[in-house]
């Protein structure tokens, strides 16, 4: 998808959002450097790491594509319905915004001069002001996974019954992780903000953050090394609770 991030108006193309995640990633770059040679982190290193992990929590192209396919089926819907032009529409959806299904449709089709940025801007302003961050170092013997995917929500189950309910970036115990390299994860948790911690992370901790990594990628993990250990244990659980959601489903019926 080369033309992904540009926002065309007309036969221009605006190359605005592509230099800006450009420059992001060349920010990024020289603070893992700093990270991997262990040296001291500015506070502006700090700053870089927040933008690109808020980054990659919505420009993949298939977050973009979900977002712009609701956008068109809704269109779609709306453009079906068939109106009584007599009826008097109700009140309540007469005051306040409105939307026309024409701007609706250009959701749907140009997400880079619509909603993107505001989307990202969003995430980057809400990651930045509600969450705190640890840099995890892996001391296992296999690597931080990565994918197409990396920065990965994650929400703990509150019990069974609400195991499955979506929930924001607000909600209690989120938790967004990000691997930056082999060697080196980004976890986010609500706590200050800033950089607070290096931790040592173990087999278990290197297990769960390539569960998440491979289990939320659409369709590319990333490895530095042949070691698929991580990938066949993970998929073989991931299989396993599949099968008993749907005997519970099948018991449910």
């Amino acid at each position: 998808m080369p033309d992904l991030y540009t926002i065309f108006d007309g036969t221009t193309r605006d190359l605005t959002i592509e230099h800006t995640f450009s420059q992001w990633e060349d920010a990024f770059v020289k603070v893992r450097k700093k990270i991997e040679a262990d040296t001291d982190l500015t506070e502006e290193d700090v700053a870089n790491l927040y933008v690109f992990a808020g980054a990659l929590m919505v420009r993949p192209p298939h977050y973009i594509e979900h977002f712009a396919s609701q956008w068109r089926d809704i269109v779609a819907k709306a453009r079906s319905i068939k109106i009584n032009p007599k009826a008097k529409p109700m009140k309540s959806f007469t005051d306040g915004p409105s939307l026309s299904l024409d701007e609706a449709q250009r959701y749907g089709d140009d997400p880079m001069g619509t909603w993107f940025r505001d989307n990202l801007a969003a995430n980057i302003e809400v990651l930045a002001e509600r969450f705190g961050f640890d840099l995890l170092v892996n001391q296992s013997e296999h690597p931080f996974l990565t994918s197409d995917a990396p920065a990965v929500t994650y929400h703990p189950p509150l019990s069974k019954r609400f195991r499955f309910f979506p929930r924001g970036l607000g909600s209690p115990g989120c938790e967004v992780t990000l691997p930056i390299s082999p060697r080196y994860a980004l976890l986010f948790r609500h706590k200050e903000p800033g950089l607070h911690k290096y931790l040592v992370a173990d087999w278990e901790s290197v297990f769960e953050m390539n569960f998440r990594t491979i289990t939320r990628a659409k369709e590319k993990i990333v490895s530095d090394r042949p070691d698929l250990f991580f990938v066949k244990t993970i998929l073989d659980r991931v299989a396993e609770v599949e099968a008993e959601k749907q005997r519970n489903g099948a018991n449910g019926a």
